[in-house]
């Protein structure tokens, strides 16, 4: 038996003994955890119930990506949707959805006891609806052993995986990888391999949902699937834990094809109709007046395509959350290609072959569509399809009158009028997002500037008959600036043409975004969404204004938000490589000037520094939202933030602005209490992240860090109350002296 001084001499061998990423504080503050555990036990010679091997899958978090795990240990988090292109390249394997996990307490399977385990992986296909039957495995996919492995640190900022040892569970994230190009699309007919399995595999009630092909992605499937993904840990043959999590999985190569149909079929056939009617030889499609919202429409989504496929392959972060987008976008384009499919396809060819149309008429999966969809608004559309016919003199725009471009300009207005009543009804069916639809509005909207300025040429071809100061006018007029580009006077012609309104540009990105605006205010209505300010896209979240105003500054701050580098104009470009991070000195540095760690030894500011983890944000970017639930506080490194309190009327104030230095969210980090304003990027900034996580063991080392911390926050408190009530009262004289004016000065 052990004598208590050989207890002593094992427990104090046992603490001076290395442990990767661990310290002395670390090991004390592990220590008083478990004993007070144990205190907390009726019997402290019970098995722990920690000690039960468990299994724990990271969630995703919006903002986040896998890759922070290795940078950033803790912060990083599972994927929820992936990508597959079966239209594509199928030697290019594409997004690897990648599910972070934890192994606790695995003790029994590692050295030196080693007793024999496995982790394995399972998947199912969800039904189309809920009452659409039982999951379906996928084969294949059902118990495939996993090995370990890890984000890698070497490659930062390049997302790869690298090997690890199952032996160093206690402070490891695992990570399980799914390939959808080669393990959930089967092999195509009559071939054995390019796929995971043969379609006849699967059962036969999944395989007859499949009207129009072969494989599970196809239109009856709405070009997607959702996917069960359940980890298991076990010991010969026994479940030990599992646990699952569902990801959606979109045929991203088959995005935009609908519309293509539209372009190429419906549009290209009424073309040739008038061109016959008119007697006109060299007509072309890109004189009808649907020409330019199709073109324009389906660059814009080829855009924000692209920076999906760059968050989800590559883990950045163009937005917050891409599957929202995915969802909306896929029901947006269903909604309005078969509300026009079904406007005209007693004048022109169905455009669904016979298999598309079964499925549309009686799938499942189409029921919320084919309620939604409103024939009769796109039959209003289509009635302005007509190209205006050759005119003389200035008029004349080659083939066509150079009145094609109001013609244009009306069909694009009445086209996104209907559009985006169906982005209403997209809204509803993708579901609800409270916490950054916002962001991701923006984005959506920029790229639709980005298609705007991009297609002119092509969209407009009237343009290029005229003179090109005047072409000038047309494309860039502002409402009452007429002597633009030095013209001091312009056509009579023109002039009549194009009144005293907007050029193409100014009005296609103005209405755009009024548009969008009244979408996102439809939608917050109905607690679909929610916005920060008195519009979703301000005015300075716009490209376009910006390039107008001549403000190259934010103009490029803009463009390297959405990942196009750094240059002030608006031509896209690839992005500049990852800033330098700042070292755990610089850090250190900016931390030991903030008041709420000034309790903190060099010691411990030194380990909070090498556990922040550092986030760029663009303008406009929301960092924190009112209401929010969560445990970390943030130091502003560079740039300079708002924060904004939300009234009971519903109405955004902005209560303060802070710059290097400040320091926001510390009551969050330090009593998990919801957040109590919204704070959002004034234009870029650079923030460092401290979480519950990092604090954590500081605290536990030292205890009465508790007392000097509380005593710090209630005077801060009441500094934040005093100044929240001289606002609220300087706000009061202001209505109150606005009135006396008003009555005054206007009886």
């Amino acid at each position: 038996m052990m004598t208590p001084k050989e207890f002593q001499r094992q427990f104090k061998r046992l603490l001076m003994s290395r442990v990767e990423g661990m310290d002395w504080e670390d090991k004390l503050a592990r220590v008083r955890q478990y004993l007070r555990q144990l205190e907390a036990r009726q019997s402290p010679e019970e098995e722990s119930a920690e000690l039960s091997p468990s299994l724990e899958l990271i969630p995703f978090e919006p903002g986040k990506r896998p890759v922070d795990e290795a940078l950033y240990p803790g912060h990083g988090c599972s994927e929820r949707v992936g990508c597959i292109n079966t239209s594509g390249d199928p030697s290019e394997l594409g997004d690897e959805v990648w599910l972070l996990y934890r192994l606790r307490d695995i003790y029994a399977f590692v050295a030196p006891f080693e007793r024999p385990f496995e982790v394995t992986m399972s998947a199912w296909f969800l039904p189309a609806s809920p009452d659409g039957g039982e999951p379906c495995p996928v084969p294949g996919l059902m118990d495939v052993p996993l090995s370990p492995q890890i984000v890698s640190t070497s490659s930062y900022p390049v997302p790869k995986l690298e090997p690890a040892p199952w032996n160093s569970f206690h402070q490891t994230v695992y990570v399980a990888t799914l390939v959808p190009a080669r393990q959930l699309v089967p092999h195509p007919p009559g071939e054995e391999t390019g796929g995971g399995y043969f379609w006849g595999e699967l059962p036969e009630s999944f395989r007859r949902r499949v009207t129009d092909g072969f494989e599970p992605f196809t239109f009856a499937s709405l070009f997607r699937q959702q996917l069960r993904v359940e980890l298991k840990l076990s010991e010969a043959g026994r479940t030990v834990a599992s646990e699952s999590t569902d990801i959606e999985i979109f045929d991203t190569g088959r995005f935009g094809s609908l519309y293509a149909r539209l372009l190429d079929r419906l549009v290209k056939a009424d073309t040739e109709i008038q061109q016959r009617a008119l007697g006109i030889d060299e007509l072309h499609v890109g004189y009808h007046p649907w020409f330019p919202v199709l073109t324009i429409g389906m660059d814009k989504a080829l855009l924000y395509l692209r920076a999906i496929h760059q968050d989800l392959e590559q883990h950045r972060r163009n937005l917050p959350d891409p599957r929202w987008l995915l969802r909306v976008g896929l029901y947006l384009e269903l909604l309005t290609c078969l509300g026009i499919f079904e406007a005209v396809k007693h004048d022109y060819p169905d455009m669904l072959s016979p298999g598309e149309r079964e499925a549309f008429e009686e799938g499942a999966a189409f029921a919320p569509i084919r309620a939604s969809i409103d024939v009769a608004a796109w039959a209003q559309v289509w009635d302005m399809r007509h190209i205006a016919p050759r005119a003389a003199g200035f008029f004349s725009a080659g083939p066509v009158s150079l009145t094609n471009l109001m013609r244009k300009q009306k069909a694009t207005l009445a086209f996104l009028h209907a559009h985006h009543a169906d982005l209403q009804k997209a809204i509803e069916l993708a579901g609800p997002n409270l916490w950054n639809a916002q962001e991701t509005w923006h984005r959506v909207f920029r790229d639709a500037e980005r298609a705007v300025l991009k297609n002119n040429v092509l969209a407009f071809p009237e343009l290029a008959h005229l003179d090109p100061r005047w072409r000038d006018f047309a494309l860039w007029h502002q409402r009452g600036d007429m002597r633009l580009f030095g013209l001091s006077l312009m056509p009579e012609a023109l002039t009549g043409l194009f009144g005293d309104q907007d050029g193409i540009f100014p009005a296609a990105c103005r209405q755009y975004r009024k548009s969008m605006n009244d979408v996102a205010r439809w939608a917050a209505e109905r607690n679909l969404m929610d916005y920060t300010g008195d519009e979703c896209i301000p005015r300075n979240a716009s490209l376009l204004e910006a390039y107008m105003e001549k403000n190259p500054s934010h103009l490029a701050a803009l463009q390297r938000r959405d990942g196009h580098g750094a240059a002030p104009s608006i031509e896209l470009e690839e992005p500049s490589k990852a800033a330098r991070e700042a070292s755990a000195e610089d850090l250190m540095m900016l931390l030991r000037r903030t008041p709420v760690f000034k309790p903190l030894l060099d010691r411990e500011l030194r380990k909070l520094a090498t556990k922040a983890r550092r986030i760029e944000y663009g303008p406009l970017d929301r960092i924190v939202l009112q209401g929010q639930r969560d445990s970390s506080m943030f130091v502003v490194a560079s740039g300079a933030v708002e924060v904004l309190v939300r009234h009971p009327d519903g109405q955004d104030s902005t209560v303060a602005a802070l710059e290097k230095g400040a320091v926001f969210g510390e009551f969050a980090l330090l009593t998990g209490e919801e957040r109590t304003a919204t704070v959002r990027a004034v234009d870029e900034v650079v923030l460092y992240q401290i979480t519950k996580e990092a604090l954590q063991p500081i605290i536990e080392a030292r205890p009465q860090l508790v007392i000097e911390l509380s005593l710090l926050m209630a005077s801060r408190q009441a500094h934040l109350r005093d100044a929240a009530e001289r606002y609220l009262e300087a706000e009061e004289k202001v209505r109150s002296l606005a009135g006396r004016i008003r009555r005054f000065v206007l009886g």
